[in-house]
């Protein structure tokens, strides 16, 4: 199994397209107001936590949420471009729909995007790579990874859509991870 201890995993804080509800994907996007004050609250959460590694999307609004936690930690950052959120195509900028949901459920392949099965296998790698690097290790990446990882394990409690800037630590197990929300 490749995840073979625990590990931590934090979303991006909010950004003004979370708000609008328009789709992201790998569109480059900031932290509003509310995500920078979500991504401070997160760091002080974190403060304490054993924080061995923080591994990060490199799109801006995973940068700074993860900036704001290893304000804390005397760690680097590493950054690994297979965090990155699913890339929509022609989606990218457009508000929420139905198709959407069909993403998640591999009923839709967006317009010069990735389709789900290709985002699925890139963030679980990825992912696997960060927790390989030892216990602690801290994952600040995007609500989609979240999604994708139910294609490969239960998770539980279940938490979706995963909220911006929740600190979670995440116990692997047999063909199951529990999740505990930090606060």
């Amino acid at each position: 199994m490749p995840f073979d201890h625990p590990f931590y995993f934090l979303r991006h804080g909010e950004t003004s397209w979370n708000r609008e509800r328009k789709t992201q994907g790998q569109s480059n996007s900031q932290l509003n107001e509310t995500g920078r004050e979500q991504a401070r609250r997160a760091g002080e959460i974190l403060k304490t936590a054993p924080i061995a590694h923080i591994v990060s999307s490199p799109l801006d609004r995973t940068r700074h949420t993860a900036e704001a936690v290893a304000h804390h930690h005397n760690v680097d950052l590493i950054f690994d471009d297979g965090l990155m959120e699913c890339h929509l195509g022609d989606m990218q900028g457009q508000p929420h729909g139905p198709w959407l949901n069909d993403y998640w459920t591999s009923d839709f392949d967006p317009p010069n995007g990735e389709i789900f099965s290709e985002f699925a296998n890139r963030v679980w790698a990825a992912m696997a790579r960060a927790v390989a690097l030892g216990p602690d290790t801290l994952i600040v990446a995007h609500g989609g990874l979240w999604i994708a990882a139910h294609e490969f394990v239960k998770i539980k409690p279940a938490l979706m859509p995963m909220p911006n800037a929740l600190p979670i630590h995440v116990v692997p197990g047999k063909g199951e991870w529990k999740q505990q929300v930090l606060s």
